[in-house]
């Protein structure tokens, strides 16, 4: 068997992940495979059933790569088609020009479509199902961690009930406020972006034509994310702080008419589905993403700004590149677990994270800028990038990760 030479008996698991949301749970699906000894810690259980008449406002963007990720471990077999909303189109303007417009249509790379948009409820059960019953995962949900110890063979976790656990590799996978990193004394540049993000569900006047529609300012991107009903969008206003404060202080129906306007009626008059909620909006880089016996993935390593929508395909990509070099690992009888054998995995992830960063940085300070001359010239930019095929066809196979 694959690795086996690596597997201490002493040792309660070859991987703990810590964090059991859809990044953590992609990379225990990926090991499963690889018939690893894996535990799952996460304060929270995996949401199996809610009211089918609710709508999850926290919704991903799937790019063609994190779908194949998901059939890959039997996943997306397990999202039932009501829940999958493909998008065909996608239609992106400068709401301050009249001529800044692009339009991505999926024919124009011979696609069905150019992905899904899925609420976060339904891919965290999706890949939490497709792993459940697979004997070498434990679950331990809900579950806090306490404490940890890296020693030179194996790291220790000490979890607030007094259960001890000791693995090859911990990974930590819980989120941007990551417990494991602070107490693995990894560091963190932060830096605010300016803006808060407004989420919620709306209900639109006309089909959103299973179009994702994207409208730029200088306050700030706003998103209509089509769901599978026609008439039900999931949206994100990303808008700097102090205009955001104002939006989240108006009543319902000066919330739904300022929603409207911004969005020039494309989709006729727009009515709350759902309570707009905010959150601040930061990039976030962890210092390492690898140490002796450590590894880390997705919001605990990096965040980014949401206009792109890439940020748990990122993590999607951290989950698939951490199973490649544990595999490789594992085929060399090497110990999964020691620094050298995971750098691989953060010079890979660190080069495309950081790329994806300084490109949402461009593209934010570009939009945000009210001098009439850049103003023209990003327009200008739309329009001629909308007029050349070849050029849209680049963009849409890296946008979709093909």
């Amino acid at each position: 068997m694959i690795g086996k030479s690596n597997r201490q008996a002493k040792l309660d698991y070859d991987v703990i992940i810590v964090g059991g949301g859809m990044v953590g749970l992609a990379l225990t699906a990926k090991l499963a495979q690889l018939d690893l000894r894996v535990a799952v810690i996460d304060p929270k259980p995996v949401e199996l059933s809610w009211d089918e008449k609710t709508v999850d406002a926290r919704v991903s963007a799937m790019t063609r790569a994190s779908q194949k990720l998901f059939q890959d471990v039997g996943a997306w077999q397990l999202i039932e088609a009501p829940y999958r909303s493909d998008y065909q189109r996608m239609f992106v303007w400068d709401g301050e020009s009249s001529r800044g417009k692009i339009a991505f249509d999926a024919s124009l790379i011979a696609e069905q479509n150019l992905g899904y948009i899925i609420e976060n409820r339904v891919l965290r059960r999706a890949l939490y199902q497709s792993t459940e019953n697979v004997r070498t995962v434990d679950w331990l949900c809900p579950e806090k961690c306490q404490a940890v110890d890296y020693q030179e063979n194996y790291a220790e976790l000490t979890l607030a009930s007094g259960k001890r656990m000791k693995a090859s590799l911990l990974v930590a996978a819980d989120g941007a406020f990551s417990w494991l990193r602070k107490a693995s004394d990894i560091g963190q540049e932060q830096q605010a972006y300016g803006h808060k993000a407004i989420v919620c569900t709306v209900k639109t006047e006309k089909p959103h034509q299973k179009t994702a529609w994207q409208r730029f300012d200088h306050h700030g991107p706003l998103a209509f994310l089509p769901l599978a009903n026609s008439h039900l969008c999931s949206i994100v206003w990303s808008v700097d702080e102090a205009y955001a404060e104002e939006l989240l202080t108006l009543n319902v129906a000066d919330f739904e008419k300022r929603l409207s306007q911004t969005f020039e009626m494309s989709l006729g008059q727009v009515t709350l589905e759902s309570r707009p909620v905010s959150f601040p909006l930061y990039e976030r880089t962890a210092s390492a993403m690898a140490l002796h016996r450590l590894a880390l993935i997705g919001d605990a390593a990096h965040t980014i700004h949401p206009l792109a929508g890439q940020g748990v395909n990122l993590g999607f990509s951290d989950a698939l590149e951490l199973a490649k070099v544990i595999e490789t690992s594992l085929a060399k009888g090497a110990d999964i677990g020691l620094k050298h054998r995971l750098r691989p995995f953060e010079r890979a992830r660190k080069s495309e994270t950081k790329a994806m960063q300084l490109a949402m940085q461009s593209f934010k300070r570009l939009f945000e800028q009210e001098i009439p001359a850049l103003q023209m010239a990003r327009s200008y930019g739309l329009a001629m990038t909308d007029k050349h095929p070849l050029l849209k066809q680049t963009l849409i196979r890296k946008a979709m990760g093909l």
